[in-house]
């Protein structure tokens, strides 16, 4: 039985009455649908696109969900091929609580962002010279319950069971998984939504393989070889509702090459007991001539960080993740 002991299990678990209910899938939430200023054609160019947008239950251990945002990442690069702009903290925080918001996600009547959300875009679009900027986006949801102790009587017998005033939480099987596509001016043109583990099958790839497929643009690089945020996103959302910080900050005067000795020793930062597929995959991401030398030790860091989580949750299998994800790593 699904007993969650918080909000953030609600919203899945809406989704699992519903299907009860109906017993018909397509009233699942999801679905492609484009906004009526935008009925047919592609978005207008250039369209760049952002890493995964990754929205993460505050109840969660920090780095929960690391392994379903770089697995999302991986195929986003497959469906976009350009270098990604990533997002910041503060941009990840505002999207997460605004179009990304559990009760907003599959909204797909709704065009216009909160204007915390259209700053973000709006910021995105002028320090990148876009048109229209794609997210795809993954809101994970936690599954908690109360931790209890029972109380013994001097025989052994149980006799009571008291909550202890704490609670723990994992990983909720439900998962939403999207593509939203932004105008300039930060209204939605499209939006590709999916709900993950209405079945038994809870391995999400090919709903995010189906909210990534046929997406209406054309991606090209972000102007200048790409703007970039200067702080590596968690996926662990820390900053409070609300937050309207800027989604980037200005680049670094000076750079860092692909051969400076400063990236070898953010490469050494893996973990030791990484697979070589994984160890690989950093060395390929953070050599990469693709990625600004401006951002290229930020942008390093948070792969090596993403690999040694995958690492600590997967173990030996982190190598067939990695492998999976290299041919879309940046080059």
């Amino acid at each position: 039985m699904h007993r969650p002991g918080s909000h953030e299990s609600i919203f899945g678990l809406a989704g699992l009455a519903l299907a009860a209910l109906s017993g018909c899938a397509a009233l699942m939430p999801g679905g492609a649908h484009r906004s009526e200023q935008f009925a047919a054609g592609n978005a207008p160019e250039p369209t760049i696109s952002t890493t995964v947008l990754s929205c993460v239950a505050k109840s969660l251990p920090f780095g929960s969900g690391d392994a379903y945002t770089a697995q999302f990442n991986a195929l986003a690069r497959a469906a976009m091929p350009a270098p990604p702009v990533p997002l910041s903290p503060s941009a990840t925080s505002v999207l997460c609580n605004t179009v990304a918001a559990s009760g907003a996600f599959h909204a797909y009547r709704e065009t216009t962002p909160p204007a915390s959300a259209v700053a973000i875009i709006r910021e995105l679009a002028q320090a990148t010279g876009a048109k229209s900027i794609a997210v795809p986006a993954m809101r994970l949801y936690a599954r908690c319950e109360q931790d209890q102790k029972t109380v013994h009587d001097s025989a052994g017998r149980v006799i009571a069971t008291v909550d202890e005033g704490t609670q723990t939480c994992r990983m909720d099987r439900f998962k939403d998984v999207g593509l939203f596509l932004f105008a300039a001016d930060g209204t939605i043109l499209y939006r590709s939504t999916k709900q993950v583990g209405n079945t038994s099958n809870t391995d999400p790839e090919p709903d995010m393989n189906t909210v990534l497929a046929g997406i209406p643009a054309t991606f090209s690089a972000a102007a200048g070889g790409g703007a970039v945020a200067t702080e590596p996103a968690s996926p662990t959302m820390a900053a409070p509702a609300g937050a309207t910080r800027a989604a980037y900050t200005p680049p670094a005067p000076a750079g860092v090459g692909p051969t400076d000795p400063k990236v070898d020793e953010a490469i050494g930062e893996v973990n030791p007991k990484a697979p070589a597929d994984c160890k690989k995959y950093v060395k390929t991401v953070c050599r990469a001539t693709s990625i600004p030398d401006n951002a290229r030790l930020q942008m390093c860091a948070a792969y090596v960080g993403t690999v040694n989580n995958l690492v600590t949750q997967q173990g030996a299998k982190s190598g067939e993740t990695c492998k999976s994800m290299m041919p879309s790593a940046p080059r």
